[in-house]
């Protein structure tokens, strides 16, 4: 008897033991912070030490290069440059697909230094984006020997209701079947990156989000991942690093709205 409750004794140490570790262990993980990377070289050498340097977009740089090539495109239209780091992500997708990179801002941003074999992909126009969608777009398109659309749009512009809106109307048309659209900052404000690091925007009054939802006839919270299926578009939204939102044109097939 006396054995056996020894033995009883040293079974309940051994699981409190374990459990314990157990607990440690999850606690360590819960505390984890998620970082990006570039494990594809082409991406790699594109982004250069944008690939390792924390912002508002470089937690989205690796879904940017993913959604692009899976399009096949011919065309990626970027609308808003600033400082380059969303465009790197564009060329090296377009260095895989043989695509061309066109990029268009308000301000002059056509001297960013990008290595060679992707600076041959890439146009910069300084221009008004919604303008430069109607005549000036196909006169693009038409020199190159292309149709007037894009295979992908990424907007990243000024993150205001009326000015998305405007893009909306204006890029929307001009995105091919089975295109991608994607829309940065649908979650600004105070933002978290995956690193765990809080970083401060503005409060743009949910604008970028806020111009999705009118076009699609839905409401989101832009605080949460979520995926629906509206209008004709398969979406995804990422809340992290102020919110990157993927909208994929599903083509003919319809999808009706619920």
């Amino acid at each position: 008897m006396v054995f056996k409750q020894a033995a009883r004794n040293l079974s309940g140490k051994i699981r409190r033991k374990v459990a314990n570790s157990v607990n440690l262990t999850l606690e360590r993980w819960h505390d984890r912070r998620w970082l990006p990377s570039a494990p594809n070289p082409v991406l790699n050498e594109a982004l250069g030490s944008s690939a390792t340097t924390p912002s508002d977009i470089s937690d989205h740089v690796g879904t940017l290069f993913y959604e692009a090539v899976s399009t096949r495109p011919r065309l990626i239209v970027e609308l808003g440059t600033r400082g380059g780091v969303s465009t790197r992500a564009l060329l090296a997708a377009a260095e895989i697909s043989d695509a061309h990179v066109l990029s268009i801002d308000i301000d002059e941003c056509s001297n960013i230094n990008f290595p060679d074999r992707f600076r041959r992909r890439w146009t910069f126009i300084r221009a008004d984006d919604v303008a430069f969608a109607g005549e000036p777009f196909a006169t693009f398109c038409a020199t190159r020997g292309i149709p007037p659309v894009a295979d992908v749009i990424l907007i990243d512009t000024s993150h205001l209701f009326e000015h998305t809106r405007a893009e909306i109307k204006s890029w929307i048309p001009r995105l091919a079947d089975r295109g991608v659209v994607m829309f940065h900052d649908t979650n600004m404000g105070v933002y978290r990156r995956l690193d765990g690091e809080f970083a401060l925007g503005w409060d743009n009054q949910r604008g970028v989000i806020k111009a999705i939802e009118e076009f699609l006839g839905r409401s989101y919270a832009e605080q949460t991942f979520f995926a629906d299926v509206t209008g004709g578009f398969a979406i995804t939204h990422l809340p992290w690093s102020s919110g990157l939102l993927v909208m994929r044109k599903l083509g003919n097939l319809q999808v009706q709205a619920v």
